[in-house]
């Protein structure tokens, strides 16, 4: 694959998560669980947060993302447990996904091949096989349409379902807009990018940084308001040189709770005044789920013309390879 084909694959984003939320549209029982735990890596993370945060406001149901070997200690026959890998093959998922078949959990797999799937064929767990060739980072969309496909079985509030019909309704025409990226990407170059917004929306900083780390091989840092009010804010004076480095982004969604987005303004003006340059960004979709959508390929695109602006290859990831062969001796 070429640097073309990463800029692709982000603008394939929409038709990748229509593509997944009308892939499987089989119901999975999910009678008498208490708990959701998603377990993955990397880029088939992501999803689970995003997961967690639209679910905050509808279900009932304690949700945790697991980026580690184990579980946690209350995963029960009780718990829907979702294994998300998309190579199949990522050890710490593994270890996951064979503790929760001990532990007797309502297990739905996602991968496009290995072990997960063939594990999961063998003890007949219900699995998506995801049917792209392409980086995990870049198979989000078809990851989340087909998890959110299921997560409508379980969550019955019809605003949560109205935000999804919607944001399928819109995905389809979505202008991804690439002169501003070329020229938020010639901003960025040369300086690491401090990504900031509220916790609740906590996936999209996350999601950001991640990319800018895989694509444009840029370092990036995130954190969370109220939070970082209370530590980060203070820190940001030492050493003097960081003012000239760091470049700070803020994300503002429409749905953010209003003292949060005061707490942005107040705290941006104060780090602009003591010598840091920064810009917000602003999501004023009235779909919060689309608001998401939107940000992330927003900043998808960004991180794909830093990279080209750094002069490094968007689909390698070199370092991650290596350490994979070395761990396995």
């Amino acid at each position: 694959m070429t640097n073309k084909d990463m800029l692709s694959l982000i603008k394939s984003f929409p038709s990748f998560f229509i593509e997944g939320f009308s892939m499987d549209k089989d119901s999975i029982d999910l009678k008498g669980i208490k708990n959701i735990v998603y377990a993955g890596m990397g880029g088939s993370a992501i999803a689970g947060d995003i997961l967690k945060e639209l679910l905050y406001q509808f279900s009932n149901y304690p949700f945790e993302v697991v980026r580690n070997y184990e579980l946690p200690n209350y995963v029960s026959d009780k718990t829907f447990l979702i294994i998300s890998s998309f190579s199949g093959n990522t050890e710490e998922t593994l270890k996951c996904f064979k503790d929760g078949l001990k532990r007797k959990a309502k297990i739905l797999t996602l991968s496009s091949d290995g072990d997960v799937e063939k594990i999961s064929k063998k003890y007949h767990i219900k699995h998506i096989k995801l049917k792209l060739d392409c980086p995990p980072r870049a198979a989000l969309g078809m990851t989340l349409g087909a998890l959110l496909k299921k997560m409508t079985f379980l969550i019955k509030d019809k605003s949560f379902n109205d935000q999804i019909e919607e944001s399928l309704l819109k995905l389809p025409d979505y202008n991804f807009d690439d002169e501003n990226a070329k020229k938020v990407a010639k901003i960025l170059k040369g300086r690491m990018v401090n990504v900031y917004t509220d916790s609740a929306f906590s996936s999209v900083a996350k999601r950001f940084s991640n990319q800018l780390h895989e694509n444009s091989k840029h370092f990036s840092h995130f954190n969370f308001l109220p939070e970082m009010d209370h530590n980060e804010i203070v820190g940001l004076e030492k050493p003097d040189f960081i003012k000239t480095k760091i470049f700070i982004i803020f994300v503002l969604f429409k749905q953010m709770d209003e003292k949060n987005k005061k707490r942005t303004l107040i705290t941006e003006k104060i780090l602009k005044d003591s010598g840091f340059d920064s810009m917000i960004f602003e999501f004023e979709d009235d779909n919060r789920f689309f608001n998401i959508l939107d940000s992330m390929m927003t900043f998808d695109l960004i991180s794909y013309y830093l990279a080209i602006e750094n002069g490094v290859d968007p689909m390698k990831i070199e370092r991650i390879d290596i350490l994979k062969k070395r761990i396995k001796g």
